[in-house]
């Protein structure tokens, strides 16, 4: 999150008097990986006839791979329709009423579909060995090495999270991994039940590190010892991430997380070549500060979101970053585009953005947006749905993400 990031990060030091500005916070339901409610379809007596569970980072865990044939799991329909809906959801489902009427910005063109093309390559980022605790608080103690990487993903293919800013109203999360046939469910949130992640934030306090990640309360807005559901709305300058309920087995450089600061969660991986789906739908309502949803490497989050990283900051992409709809401008109630939700893509490789061609951004009318990695064919595919148009349901047949990767919309090839 580039040129409000800055900006957002100074607003929220001033918030809260962070000696790291990082301020992402979230939580999971129950005991971190269970459900609190039910899923799927719905017997008679209400009890759950469907559901999927939550996996970890690594999708070896759930037997998932990047085939494309057919299975009985993952139906292939022509009319993309597959797998079973959520359970009904009041508290989510008023986000398909609109509030009004979304006015395009006249400055560039509003689109509803950006793919970066050319994606992965070999190249090298700075990943965190350690940061230094010392007794006298000694800062910026980081040390880094060196690591090369490839592959037609290359560096998104490792574990990610989703990072949201508000203000910014959550009704419906998910993930999804390729499996035969299609792609199947792994985690899911809606304002009713929570399975297979966890909203986390930068919340707890952790000596001279600053803060670090934890479970947060309902509104995001402060450290919870314990997951709990999440309740959906950020008010401005709130920020929550969200990562896998299940949790790293190490915490330092060559386990299976590396280094950790805090509470330590896998992100999402997909595929072993990093072939995933993430599906969101909020709204962004006007304030004095802009809202922004983006995706970050999860072992940025868990060493330092804005501090110690292998993301670095401004040009230098690193390990990565995709600013999926960020509106530009920070701690102002004018910024220059206000109905615009911009793109931008970050990694070793350089720096994408979306150009003239942006988001509208969902103000009043509830946008649903799909985050498609595709290994096969080295792209990251960004698509902005209506309220109603993605249904959240526990598979997608491969024939639905063939379609929306061939309205592959604006292109814009990485160097």
């Amino acid at each position: 999150m580039e040129a409000g990031g800055q900006a957002r990060c100074g607003l929220l030091a001033a918030l809260f008097a962070l000696s790291m500005c990082s301020r992402s916070s979230s939580e999971s339901a129950g005991d971190g990986g269970t459900s609190t409610g039910a899923r799927g379809g719905a017997g008679s007596d209400g009890s759950a006839t469907h559901g999927s569970a939550g996996s970890g980072g690594d999708a070896s865990a759930t037997g998932f791979d990047d085939a494309s044939g057919t299975d009985a799991g993952v139906a292939d329909e022509a009319d993309g329709s597959a797998g079973s809906l959520p359970a009904a959801c009041p508290a989510s489902d008023v986000g398909n009423t609109p509030l009004g009427t979304d006015t395009p910005d006249p400055t560039g063109t509003a689109v509803t579909a950006i793919t970066y093309t050319n994606v992965g390559a070999t190249g090298s980022y700075d990943r965190v060995v350690t940061s230094t605790v010392a007794p006298t608080c000694v800062a910026n103690v980081c040390e880094k090495a060196s690591t090369l990487v490839s592959g037609p993903l290359a560096p998104f293919d490792e574990e990610m999270t989703m990072v949201f800013s508000g203000p910014l109203a959550l009704y419906q999360v998910a993930v999804y991994y390729p499996a035969t046939g299609g792609y199947a469910r792994v985690a899911y949130w809606d304002r009713c039940t929570t399975e297979g992640l966890a909203f986390v934030g930068n919340d707890a306090w952790y000596q001279c590190n600053g803060y670090v990640q934890s479970y947060v309360t309902a509104s995001g807005t402060m450290s919870s010892p314990t997951p709990v559901q999440f309740g959906g709305d950020l008010d401005a300058g709130v920020g929550v991430n969200v990562m896998s309920s299940t949790a790293c087995t190490g915490t330092t450089d060559g386990t299976d997380c590396g280094f950790s600061r805090g509470l330590a969660l896998h992100g999402f991986q997909g595929s072993a070549n990093g072939s995933k789906i993430f599906a969101t739908k909020f709204r962004m309502p006007i304030s004095d500060v802009t809202p922004a949803y983006w995706l970050l490497p999860a072992q940025v989050v868990r060493s330092s979101q804005y501090g110690c990283n292998c993301r670095g900051e401004g040009a230098d992409g690193g390990c990565g970053e995709i600013d999926v709809a960020e509106v530009l401008g920070g701690a102002t109630a004018t910024p220059a585009h206000p109905e615009q939700a911009t793109t931008t893509i970050y990694s070793f490789q350089g720096v994408t953005g979306g150009g003239a061609d942006y988001f509208q951004r969902p103000v009043y009318e509830t946008a649903t947006f799909l985050v498609i990695f595709d290994a096969a064919s080295s792209t990251i595919a960004i698509r902005r749905l209506g309220a109603t148009d993605f249904d959240f349901a526990s598979t997608i047949p491969s024939s639905q993400v063939a379609q929306w990767l061939a309205d592959a919309g604006a292109t814009r090839p990485m160097p």
